[in-house]
């Protein structure tokens, strides 16, 4: 059980709080299920406007709304064959995320741009907030058929983004932003209910990633919701990166071992090495010039230490400056990372998706092992992994692997064999998933 958990448990406990708090659920459960009777009424109206659709052969309307450049993957191949057929209209909606504040979380209507609007303007987007007057673009203006969300969290997005109003016009479709690699309830947190209530299709990475969604379903009480196995879009076309050039590593000298590492973002889980690892991995490449070390944090990493206490701005941005000052270590800042993990020779990462795209070159991992958080798809992929549970262990494996030493070579790409070998296109099935709706 999480600390919010906890809390919650000692707030029902207090005198009078109870009753307060069962009034509360049945207000919020009474309020739901108005919500999701709105959204079911919605979706006859969408089957209707898409059979006269069919009927006088007009195009299928399809919205992508987008906010993180760093998880554009996930959706790319999708958009790219719904572009490049005559079928369909789409656009791009760009829009900021919810910023969370110090005390107030995201209880507030404070937006900031992760540069969706500059990322996306080369695809024609549309701007969906206007920063100076504070108004948010109409999303009903461009009659969509279709929406797809980057990520399920409702709690970032304005009243009028979020899921129970756009499916009242739109079927919304969903593509998880990461490889479902964590298990132990984090399934949970990135499939929440206020958003999974309303999507019309959830389009899964295999068949151990359905059972896994469907189950959520199931507790839910969710049963109109379709699940669909079509592979991961984020893989559709990983062969494009392998030769690819890679900015975030012009810093590094020609010849130089390339040694990526990403840590967990949040603490509360109990599986984020930041803080154990943070200084001994640069006292390492200060010591060891033949060594090239890109640090890459989660977009909201420094941002959550901060708000926790765990690492405030000023020993934050002290930290940073090490990486900006040395000729031999960075900070990635690039939007994408697939062309930057392929160009790279090894990650040092603990529980991540990350791992998962990363684990599709062939290249090694360093996991830093705290508590297992595995679920069945990873955990057989961990079987490739150097495990590692104290700064010692870690220094060994990295010694010998910039020396050549790799004893897990052949069990790994024995396993990228058997997880990834199989050629998919899920953008192309996902596309024709929508076509079949349409026509019903």
């Amino acid at each position: 059980m999480n600390i919010k958990n906890n809390v919650k448990g000692l707030i029902k406990k207090l005198p009078g709080i109870s009753n307060l708090v069962q009034k509360n659920e049945i207000l919020e459960n009474q309020l739901n299920e108005v919500k999701h009777q709105c959204v079911l009424n919605g979706r006859k109206a969408i089957e209707y406007r898409l059979k006269f659709k069919t009927l006088n052969n007009e195009k299928i309307n399809v919205i992508f709304v987008c906010h993180r450049p760093a998880v554009w993957e996930s959706l790319h191949s999708v958009y790219d064959v719904l572009n490049q057929d005559e079928d369909f209209n789409v656009s791009i909606v760009a829009i900021p995320n919810k910023k969370e504040l110090p005390d107030l979380g995201l209880n507030h209507e404070e937006y900031e741009s992760e540069g969706a609007e500059e990322f996306w303007k080369e695809y024609g987007c549309i701007n969906g907030y206007d920063y100076e007057k504070r108004e948010w673009f109409d999303l009903k203006k461009l009659n969509p058929d279709y929406v797809f969300f980057q990520q399920p969290y409702n709690i970032t997005r304005c009243e009028e983004y979020k899921s129970w109003n756009v499916a009242q016009y739109a079927k919304i479709c969903y593509v998880p932003y990461a490889y479902d690699f964590i298990g132990n309830g984090v399934l949970e947190e990135t499939t929440p209910k206020d958003f999974m209530c309303d999507i019309s299709f959830y389009f899964t990475q295999n068949n151990i990633d359905d059972h896994m969604v469907r189950d959520i379903l199931k507790k839910y009480l969710i049963d109109d919701v379709k699940t669909v196995v079509t592979g991961f879009p984020r893989y559709d076309n990983l062969e494009q990166y392998k030769e690819s050039f890679a900015k975030g590593w012009d810093f590094a000298e020609e010849g130089n071992y390339r040694v990526m590492w990403t840590p967990r973002w949040c603490t509360n889980e109990g599986n984020c090495n930041f803080f154990q690892y943070k200084d001994n991995i640069v006292k390492y490449a200060l010591k060891h010039k033949d060594v090239s070390l890109l640090f890459r944090p989660h977009p909201q990493a420094f941002l959550n230490w901060n708000r926790t206490g765990e690492f405030p701005k000023k020993e934050a941005d002290a930290y940073q400056k090490i990486y900006a000052e040395a000729d031999n270590m960075s900070i990635d800042a690039e939007k994408s990372y697939f062309n930057t993990i392929f160009n790279s020779d090894c990650l040092i990462s603990d529980t991540s998706s990350f791992i998962a795209d990363y684990f599709t070159t062939g290249k090694p991992i360093i996991y830093c092992h705290k508590v297992d958080t595995f679920n069945e798809l990873s955990k057989k992929m961990s079987e490739g992994f150097y495990w590692v549970h104290n700064w010692e262990e870690l220094k060994k494996v990295l010694d010998d692997l910039k020396n050549g030493k790799d004893v897990l070579k052949e069990r790994r790409l024995q396993l990228l064999q058997e997880l990834f070998g199989r050629k998919q296109n899920a953008g192309e099935t996902i596309k024709e998933i929508i076509k079949q709706d349409v026509r019903g």
